[in-house]
């Protein structure tokens, strides 16, 4: 019999909840909304799934990360059955619906607005329903007001996917970001960068190259392909760290960004801004560096740093993969949750 019953998304719900239950030894019964898509009939499908699933397991709880109308039937058929549900937070989901909302207006998007209605008028009610939190931050705790009824728990990183990066002498200073452009609110920032340091960047020897698809891809790239390259999703994310020499992720909206932990794991300097949940990932001169996007001599001064000095990015890198192998092995991790989901 199954301790958790995981309703999952896809990959990241495998990665965040499945495998750290798993590596330490709590069973899971399954119900992975992508491997329901390639079998035809999804959406019909869903609710029969599961009302199996929790009839089954009646002692089980229910773990999910997902949301809207998902969210719904999910909370109706563990409330008839009487299963808690605990709900995997990875971000503000009302301020990325209404950074959605948003962008879909002004580009006259209908059937993506309608969609983010929806999301707009559900999330709050359901979110009332669930019995208990489980955040991947302190920041999505303190903005959603929800500490009486949440449990911290940070994301796993398998680090042996990410072979640490051999620094050497870099001309030019390969600099990396991967970013998610559905939200156009977590890339202004990064935009803001490159509007101040684009010229910069080309001056001193530095390119950078920003990975990620998303809503705003295009927009985004139009305004800044002088200043970056734009491979788009790439999925083989490993062997960008493998290529580059620093990583950069400025964002006004991200809970606790996974590719900061994966840039880290991969052995890379990493910058960030001082905002959001990247000050509970990023200990300055440690395991990477907090900038100001404003203090120009502060950006620009590291950057030549990081360019001229091939131990500093070495060592750097180097403590913060020790930083993510401590913190954030799937055992760690897992045992995390499980204390969670048995208290």
């Amino acid at each position: 019999m199954a301790n958790v019953l995981a309703i999952i998304t896809g990959e990241r719900g495998q990665r965040e909840i499945v495998r750290p239950l798993e590596a330490v030894d709590v069973t899971c019964a399954v119900l992975d909304w992508e491997a329901l898509r390639t079998s035809g009939n999804a959406h019909v499908r869903f609710l029969p799934e599961v009302w199996k699933l929790v009839r089954t397991h009646p002692d089980a709880v229910v773990f999910t990360d997902m949301s809207s109308v998902f969210l719904g039937l999910i909370l109706l058929v563990a409330k008839m059955h009487g299963a808690r549900v605990f709900l995997r937070l990875r971000g503000d989901p009302f301020a990325e619906t209404r950074d959605q909302l948003r962008f879909h207006w002004e580009q006259r998007e209908w059937p993506q607005l309608l969609r983010s209605v929806v999301s707009w008028l559900l999330d709050r009610p359901l979110f009332a329903a669930v019995d208990h939190f489980v955040p991947v931050s302190d920041w999505i705790v303190r903005r959603l007001q929800i500490r009486d009824r949440a449990s911290i728990v940070r994301i796993p990183v398998a680090i042996e996917h990410f072979p640490p990066r051999a620094h050497h002498p870099a001309s030019p200073l390969r600099l990396l970001s991967v970013t998610n452009f559905n939200y156009p609110q977590k890339v202004a920032a990064l935009g803001r960068f490159l509007d101040r340091y684009g010229d910069f960047l080309v001056a001193n020897g530095m390119t950078i190259t920003i990975a990620g698809a998303g809503i705003a891809w295009e927009t985004f790239r139009a305004r800044h392909a002088g200043h970056a390259q734009f491979p788009g999703f790439v999925r083989d994310v490993a062997g960008l760290y493998a290529e580059h020499d620093v990583f950069v992720h400025f964002s006004d909206l991200d809970a606790f960004p996974y590719v900061v932990l994966e840039a880290q794991a991969a052995g890379l300097p990493v910058i960030v801004n001082p905002s959001c949940g990247m000050l509970e990932q990023v200990e300055e001169n440690r395991n990477g560096f907090l900038l100001e996007l404003e203090d120009r001599p502060a950006v620009e001064s590291l950057l030549l740093r990081l360019r001229d000095s091939v131990d500093l990015r070495t060592q750097l890198g180097a403590q913060a993969r020790h930083s993510v192998r401590e913190r954030y092995a799937l055992t760690v991790i897992g045992e995390q949750l499980r204390r969670v989901l048995t208290s």
